[in-house]
């Protein structure tokens, strides 16, 4: 029987580390996630400015606006 041998791909990081096959996928795993949380972020941006919009194009413009927000915080 042949020994077997263990290989274990590998290469150099920016420090001159050697990067395994494991710290790769960890990598990769925590750019997909921080590319979701960006996406989801703009996805609230985007929502919370269509719904200024839609409240500035409902309540008259700017000036009706400011005064509805008044109205609510005040109760007059």
């Amino acid at each position: 029987m042949a020994a077997a041998t263990k290989t274990k791909e590998t290469g150099l990081g920016i420090s001159g580390v050697e990067v395994t096959t494991l710290d790769r996928i960890n990598t990769g795993i925590l750019q997909v996630s921080i590319g979701l949380v960006v996406m989801m972020s703009g996805l609230a941006g985007i929502w919370g400015l269509a719904t200024l919009v839609s409240a500035i194009a409902k309540s008259g413009g700017l000036a009706g606006l400011a005064r509805g927000f008044m109205t609510a915080v005040t109760g007059q």
